[in-house]
């Protein structure tokens, strides 16, 4: 059975719709997601599952939580009542219109066990968000007594170099900093090059003979990380550093049937040999000479199951994440 005993810290997904679309995310969130949220319900059956589990913190993000408030304060309160403490909250700053109507929601928020905003600083989400809200709801933090935890700092200068009255494209900073701050990003940034950030830097990235890769292949023992975790607003526990795979929490802290969840039974056994030879024998999957890496040909095969062959697979969810990248 595939089977989770213990978890120690990770993140809540509450909505996959964000206000932006930003290449470095690897969730693949954007404004075309459905307007979907985490009810009450399941907030209040993950946050019991987690404490069951020996997790007793987790932070929210998305998405962009805020888009909703009164949504994300349903959250705050399940995960209350299941005495789960908040680290912090993810945000954009996209919703933020003013400095009163900021102030309230932030001040509502502690009122919720929530001290700490960690608060997106990057060129990646000023492609879509004008530096000055980002600036403007530090300074509303500050006043209402909200801790920050900004993310990251290091990048500060260079986009307050710039307009911070409109967005700008990462194409501006490269034409600033130079033709290789794409680069510099990632170092900088230390990201997790899956979903969207893959797509991203997947042109920059060596290429590997087919062959090689399955040589090199061994067991990926996605579910085997108890730390930074995710559950997103269906239920779905998503494995440390690999979205696109999800196993439903409940069904994961029972047991999970391997014949249900073969792809990500057969990665974890196996590798991506396993995974390869699972789909080229029952799906008719034809192999690339090359590929940027084994992530790049476990992307390939996903997204031939569910975007060419339009097939349903229950460890290949949510379908946004290959439809929306």
């Amino acid at each position: 059975m595939l089977k989770i005993d213990r978890l120690v810290s990770g993140g809540v997904i509450t909505n996959y719709k964000c206000s932006s679309a930003c290449k470095h995310c690897c969730y693949c969130s954007s404004p075309k997601w459905p307007d979907d949220y985490m009810s009450s319900d399941m907030a209040d059956e993950v946050f019991s599952i987690l404490r069951s589990l020996g997790c007793y913190y987790v932070h929210i993000g998305g998405g962009e939580p805020l888009l909703k408030p009164e949504k994300l304060f349903d959250v705050l309160d399940a995960a209350s009542k299941n005495n789960i403490g908040i680290e912090y909250i993810e945000t954009n700053s996209s919703w933020y219109k003013d400095e009163a109507e900021a102030i309230a929601i932030l001040i509502e928020m502690k009122k919720h066990g929530v001290d700490t905003l960690l608060i997106s600083i990057d060129p990646y989400h000023n492609e879509y968000i004008p530096f000055w809200k980002v600036k403007a709801l530090i300074l509303a933090c500050k006043k209402a007594g909200m801790r920050v935890f900004p993310w990251l700092m290091e990048f500060w200068d260079y986009i307050d170099a710039m307009d911070d009255k409109k967005p700008h494209s990462l194409e501006e900073y490269k034409r600033l900093y130079g033709d290789d701050y794409l680069l510099q990003l990632l170092n900088k940034y230390g990201l997790n090059l899956k979903g969207r950030a893959f797509k991203t830097y997947k042109p920059m990235m060596r290429k590997q003979p087919y062959v090689q890769i399955l040589k090199e292949s061994t067991p990926c023992k996605l579910l085997s990380g108890i730390y930074h975790f995710h559950v997103d607003l269906y239920g779905n526990f998503i494995p440390q550093s690999c979205p696109g795979f999800s196993i439903p929490l409940r069904e994961l802290a029972h047991g999970a049937d391997p014949g249900k969840y073969r792809i990500i039974s057969i990665i974890e056994s196996e590798g991506i040999r396993g995974f390869a030879e699972l789909a080229i024998n029952e799906f008719g999957y034809k192999p690339k000479e090359e590929y940027a890496g084994s992530c790049d040909l476990c992307y390939d095969i996903r997204n031939y199951l569910v975007l060419a062959l339009g097939l349903d697979i229950a460890d290949l969810k949510p379908e946004g994440h290959y439809k929306l990248v």
